[in-house]
């Protein structure tokens, strides 16, 4: 494996093995403080066993899908993009969902004797909260809050997952719903920390525990309940909004403020405040900047594919936005020696507009293919079709309109046009359908996975 190749993979993998390091550990440690040979003993005391690791490694998951939601830059070092990360905190949601599940119901199975009925009962009421009273020790007490803060933890975070994961729900309930996690994995850190158990009896396990605990609660208060005083949004003011073919707009944002900072072809997310007398809801949602950094203000192209873009039509000139950002991998700067093939299909022209801004004598040479269905669907043709190549040699366009040439761009079409591909980057943003053909047909014509740079955050 090339340097280059190994660059990549750890590029897209390091967040995964940090996942890993990380979830392993208190495992490590509850394995060094007891006696192995105990906790395998036989098959009862296997399956406790498991069920306090399912525990362990499950509430680590948790703490990290908790933390993976703050939505920093710095992320996405880890994971080669916001959208990498992400598909991590859907990921690291399931596991979690999956392993809290598993974790009282594998400690129910010890008080289960298949020579007893009653032994089912016992199980069945090990699931159940417990009480105390007025004579109960102090000892007790703690024991029993412990208890039943892991009961209400396991029911509210099973049910809000489920609501994620296997409903369908509209975005601005999902978004609400979401929210209880953070109570739900409050609960949960209270069980961990105080019921009677191997986390109790090891001071180590304890403190790496507590140090999960602070993280997850830290992340949750910063991006959900003190998101709108610690996250830093822009105000912007839309000065014109205008129509294109394909129910496509732009929208023409001016700062209010300080212009925020951002690299050709990452995405910002904005809010657009006080339009819901005009069908806006009061959501954020992640679009690609059409404008080049240093110029006072940003475009925005939005495609009309949901009930949020949809309605954006109605968006009035003075309305404010709040714009947080900038995020996303997707820049040919983070690439600038090689020569590259950009590959924007509909709508996802609008980072290669960006980025076909910036470029100047001393970028790479680029081919640039917009493909469209029709040819009324072509935006800024001035840049794209006439200054960029007109002024720069190595900047060379390409359009290609589907229903004119009656098939659809291939890569085999870029072959004969850009020649050998082995040797160039490539970035491809389109839908996603589109994208997952073209990656396909360019690795089948022997261009390495770490060549291939897509852009595949949307929300509508």
């Amino acid at each position: 494996m090339q340097k280059t190749d190994i660059t990549f993979w750890l590029k897209e993998k390091l967040g995964w093995i940090l996942i890993v390091v990380f979830s392993c550990i208190p495992v490590l440690i509850f394995l060094a403080v007891n006696d192995v040979n105990e906790l395998f003993y036989d098959t009862r005391e296997t399956l406790k066993t498991i069920g306090l690791v399912t525990g362990l490694v499950g509430f680590v998951l948790y703490a990290i899908n908790m933390l993976l939601a703050i939505r920093k830059p710095w992320l996405e070092n880890f994971f080669n993009g916001l959208n990498q990360v992400y598909i991590a905190h859907h990921i690291t949601g399931g596991i979690a969902l999956c392993l809290v599940l598993f974790h009282p119901l594998l400690l129910a199975v010890q008080y289960i004797d298949l020579g007893s009925l009653s032994s089912l009962k016992n199980a069945a009421v090990f699931l159940l909260p417990d009480t105390f009273n007025s004579q109960s020790t102090l000892e007790f007490a703690q024991e029993v809050t412990a208890f039943n803060s892991g009961i209400i933890a396991f029911i509210g975070m099973v049910v809000l997952l489920i609501l994620t994961f296997f409903v369908k729900l509209p975005y601005s309930f999902w978004l609400f719903t979401h929210k209880f996690l953070g109570v739900a994995f409050l609960f949960a850190g209270i069980h961990v920390l105080f019921i009677n158990s191997d986390v109790s009896d090891s001071l180590l396990l304890t403190i790496y525990m507590a140090v999960w605990i602070l993280i997850g609660l830290g992340a949750f208060v910063y991006r959900t309940l003190l998101g709108n005083v610690l996250i830093r949004r822009a105000p912007y003011e839309v000065k014109s909004v205008a129509f294109f073919e394909k129910d496509v707009m732009g929208i023409y944002l001016a700062p209010l403020e300080k212009n925020i900072d951002f690299k050709p072809g990452q995405f910002v997310y904005v809010r657009f405040l006080w339009s819901g007398k005009d069908g806006i809801v009061d959501e954020t949602h992640p679009f690609s900047v059409a404008t080049n950094p240093g110029i006072d203000g940003m475009v925005l192209y939005i495609k009309a594919l949901g009930d949020f873009t949809t309605n954006l039509r109605n968006l009035k000139v003075g309305t404010v936005a709040e714009i947080e950002g900038a995020f996303g991998k997707f820049s040919y700067r983070n690439f600038s020696s090689s020569p590259q093939v950009w590959i924007g299909a509909g709508i996802g022209i609008t980072p290669f507009i960006s980025m076909a801004r910036d470029y100047s004598l001393y970028a790479p040479p680029v081919d640039l293919y917009y493909t469209v269905q029709t040819r009324s669907e072509l935006i800024e043709q001035g840049v794209l079709a006439q200054y960029l190549p007109e002024t720069y040699q190595n900047f060379r366009y390409f359009p290609f309109v589907s229903q004119e040439a009656q098939t659809h761009l291939t890569a085999e079409h870029i072959l004969q046009q850009s020649g050998n591909l082995q040797e160039k980057e490539f970035f491809i943003c389109g839908p996603p359908l589109m994208m997952k053909s073209m990656r396909s047909q360019l690795r089948k014509m022997g261009v390495k996975r770490s060549k291939i740079h897509t852009e595949e955050f949307s929300m509508s």
